[in-house]
C-alpha cells in the first residue's frame, strides 16, 4: 500500500509572522494532515466509563479524523481508480483535475483509493497556497520525494525524474492559488504529465468550478487536457449516511437521535453541503449534551451511569449559535476582499494612529488595507478604484456607512472620484462580531 508524503513547504502561519515576508529557515511543517483512521475502544457496561463513547465520538467527527471508510461516491470513486490503474499503476504518465467546494470529500476520496492501490507507487501531497513564488513548487515536489536540490536546478531535476524514474504520483491540493503569476509552473507540470515518455501521474484539486474555464484551452491547445471530474455537493441522505457511519464505528448505542442527524443534514445541505459543518455541529451538540447530563446528574447528588443522548434540541440550538444573528450572516456573506477592508478597519481602530487621524479616514484605510496585502503576501491588493467599489459595496450591504468629508460631500462613494478619499467610514457592526468572524478565516486567523 503506497504512502503518501507531503511536502515540508512554509505554513501560512510561518508566512503571516513577518512583515515584510523574510525567507523561513526553520523546518517547515507538514501541510498534509494524517487520514489515517483512529481506532478507539467499545464502550463497556462498567460503572463510570458512560461518557467513554462520547470521547470516542467527538474524536471521530473531528475534521482531521479520517472516516472509516468512504461512503457513497461510487461514480467518482470508479473513475478514479480507473484514472490510477491506467496511469501511475502501469508504469505510465497522465493528469487529472478534480474540482468540487469544500468539504465534498474531494482530497480524501483520492486519499483512500490510493491506501486501497494493490500497486506500489510513491505519491506526494503539495499544498499550493503557501508556495509565493513559482519555483518552489517544484522544489516541494522533490523534496516530498526524498530528493534535494537549488532553487536553480529544481526544474531540470524534476524533469529528470519525470522520463527517467519509476512510475509516481503528484497531487496539488488548492491548486487554483497557482493561477497568476505562478500559473506558468501550473502548464508546465500538466505538459510534463501529459507527455508519452512520462512517468509522473499529476491530479490537481481545487474549489474553483471555474478554474478549467481560465486554463484549459490553453491546456487544450498544448495536447495535454487532464481528465475532468467534479464532486457536487452532498445531498441530505449522503450527509446523514456518513455521520451514522462514523458514530457506528464506535459506539452501538445511538448517540445522536436520527431524527436529529437528519436536521443536521438538511440545514447542511440546504447550504452548502460542505460535510465539515455538519461535523462541527454534531460535535458541537454532543458538548452540549454532555456538559447537560452532568450537571443534572450534579444536581441530583447521584451517579447516573445513563448514556447521554444528543436530541433534536441540542442540534437547533447549536444550529442556531451557529447562524447567529442576521449581522454575523450579513459578515459571513462578504467576500475575502471586503474582509481585509474590515481588518484594516479594525487595525487602525486599535492603534493610536485611528485617534490622531479623529476618525476613519478612507484614504488612510486604504493604505493599511495594501499593508496588510502585503504581510500577507497571498494577493497583490486591489487599485483605488477598486477599493472604493468594495466599500460602496459594504454600504449598501449595511457593514459599514460612509459620513460627510470636512467639506461637506455626503452619500455613498463613487469609485470614479478619487476626492472621496477623504470622506470617512464607520461600522454599522459590532467590532466583536466583526473579529469573531474574521478569526474564522483560515486565511486571517492569524492575524488576530
Amino acid at each position: 500500500m503506497p504512502a503518501t508524503r507531503s511536502a515540508r513547504v512554509p505554513t501560512r502561519r510561518q508566512v503571516l509572522s513577518e512583515a515584510p515576508i523574510k525567507q523561513v529557515n526553520k523546518p517547515a511543517q507538514t501541510l498534509k494532515k494524517t487520514f489515517s483512521v483512529t481506532k478507539h475502544s467499545q464502550p463497556n457496561d462498567k460503572p463510570g466509563k458512560t461518557v467513554s463513547s462520547f470521547v470516542a465520538a467527538k474524536s471521530v467527527l473531528h475534521r482531521s479524523t479520517a472516516a472509516p471508510q468512504i461512503v457513497g461516491r461510487v461514480a467518482e470513486q470508479r473513475t478514479i481508480r480507473k484514472f490510477l490503474q491506467e496511469s501511475v499503476e502501469q508504469g505510465r504518465g497522465g493528469s487529472m483535475y478534480i474540482s468540487g467546494n469544500p468539504g465534498t470529500g474531494k482530497t480524501a476520496c483520492l486519499q483512500s483509493l490510493i491506501k486501497q492501490s494493490e500497486a506500489s507507487f510513491p505519491s506526494v501531497l503539495v499544498n499550493c497556497v503557501p508556495l509565493t513564488k513559482p519555483g518552489q513548487v517544484y522544489e516541494a515536489i522533490l523534496e516530498a520525494l526524498g530528493a534535494s536540490c537549488g532553487p536553480d536546478s529544481a526544474l531540470s531535476q524534476l524533469e529528470h525524474l519525470v522520463f527517467h524514474s519509476r512510475a509516481f504520483l503528484v497531487i496539488l491540493d488548492e491548486v487554483d492559488s497557482l493561477l497568476g503569476s505562478r500559473q506558468e509552473v501550473l502548464y508546465r507540470l500538466f505538459e510534463l504529465a501529459a507527455h508519452p515518455q512520462s512517468r509522473m501521474a499529476l491530479v490537481g484539486i481545487a474549489n474553483a468550478l471555474d478554474l478549467t474555464d481560465r486554463f484549459l484551452p490553453r491546456l487544450q491547445a498544448r495536447n495535454c487536457e487532464p481528465l475532468l471530474l467534479n464532486f457536487n455537493p452532498y445531498q441530505v441522505k449522503d450527509i446523514v449516511e456518513i455521520l451514522q457511519s462514523r458514530l457506528n464505528s464506535v459506539s452501538r448505542e445511538p448517540i445522536i437521535q436520527k431524527a436529529a442527524l437528519e436536521l443536521c443534514a438538511r440545514k447542511v445541505a440546504a447550504t452548502s453541503g460542505d460535510l465539515r459543518k455538519s461535523l462541527d455541529v454534531c460535535r458541537q451538540a454532543m458538548e452540549m449534551a454532555e456538559a447537560e447530563h452532568r450537571r443534572q446528574a450534579k444536581d441530583k447528588e447521584n451517579h447516573d451511569e445513563s448514556q447521554p443522548k444528543v436530541t433534536l434540541m441540542h442540534i437547533a440550538k447549536v444550529l442556531t449559535n451557529l447562524n447567529g444573528s442576521p449581522t454575523m450572516q450579513k459578515l459571513e456573506a462578504l467576500n475575502f476582499q471586503q474582509k481585509l477592508v474590515l481588518c484594516a478597519h479594525l487595525f487602525l481602530t486599535a492603534s493610536d494612529k485611528a485617534k490622531k487621524l479623529g476618525g476613519m479616514a478612507i484614504s488612510a484605510l486604504f493604505s493599511e488595507y495594501r499593508g496588510i496585502c502585503s504581510r500577507l503576501n497571498m494577493m497583490a491588493p486591489v487599485t483605488r478604484s477598486e477599493f472604493l467599489d468594495l466599500v460602496a459595496m459594504m454600504e449598501t450591504q449595511g457593514v459599514v456607512a460612509v459620513d460627510a468629508s470636512k467639506n461637506g460631500r455626503r452619500g455613498r462613494i463613487v469609485s470614479s472620484s478619487g476626492a472621496a478619499d477623504d470622506r470617512t467610514l464607520r461600522l454599522l457592526v459590532d467590532e466583536s462580531d466583526a473579529r469573531r468572524v474574521l478569526s474564522k478565516a483560515p486565511a486571517l486567523a492569524p492575524l488576530f
